[in-house]
């Protein structure tokens, strides 16, 4: 039997709500799937990038720094660091009268005449060939025989040490190599003297008299 109108229009009516409720809820759904949960993890450069915390690529703090200081390297061998090896008694006093006599002078009125002075006098503890080397005057002793001159200074020495340079062999029965530190002061007439720490290395044989010789002089 044909339906009229009024007995259509409710089943439209309620079509049309079924429609409207399954395009809320695929609506509802299309929205939870298009964001993600709080609770997900984050991708690694993400929580890299919002962390404040340490990190793999974070720079070294001054204090994780590692420091040399902790266990310092000794020292490296110097030709100036004196040897443990002795220096026989009548070498070292060969030495000694050397190195004071070759490197006093006394430019005060009525003493020396020049630089060359004490030089000549060093000869007596050297070999002949090194004394006419001593004595060989150049621009530089000149200018500075000039200057104690004009302050007629006392030029003395007064030595510290004496030992076999590094590496140098051990002194034998006719040859033997020493080094000499001392401390060079220079008295002018006027005025407060100035000292130096000097030192230089002798080479010494023993003569056919049987006397130590300072035949040379490496540093020079």
């Amino acid at each position: 039997m044909p339906h009229n109108d009024r007995q259509r229009r409710p089943r439209t009516a309620g079509t049309v709500a079924l429609l409207a409720a399954s395009a809320l809820l695929a609506c509802v759904g299309i929205a939870l799937l298009t964001h993600e949960p709080s609770s997900a993890p984050r991708p690694a450069s993400a929580q890299a990038a919002g962390s404040s915390g340490p990190s793999d690529s974070a720079p070294i703090r001054p204090a994780e720094t590692p420091s040399s200081s902790t266990n310092p390297s000794p020292p490296a061998a110097s030709d100036d660091a004196p040897s443990a090896v002795p220096v026989p008694e009548d070498v070292a006093t060969a030495a000694r009268r050397f190195v004071l006599v070759w490197t006093g002078h006394d430019a005060r009125p009525g003493k020396d005449g020049s630089y060359d002075d004490a030089a000549r006098r060093a000869g007596a503890y050297a070999s002949k060939d090194l004394a006419e080397q001593l004595t060989t005057t150049s621009a530089g002793s000149a200018r500075q025989w000039q200057q104690w001159t004009q302050a007629q200074a006392l030029v003395a020495a007064e030595i510290s040490q004496l030992a076999v340079p590094d590496g140098a062999p051990a002194p034998t029965a006719d040859t033997a190599w020493v080094r000499v530190w001392y401390r060079l002061t220079i008295t002018p007439a006027a005025g407060k003297p100035s000292g130096t720490d000097e030192q230089v290395a002798l080479k010494l044989q023993r003569s056919q008299a049987g006397t130590w010789l300072v035949t040379a002089l490496p540093d020079a």
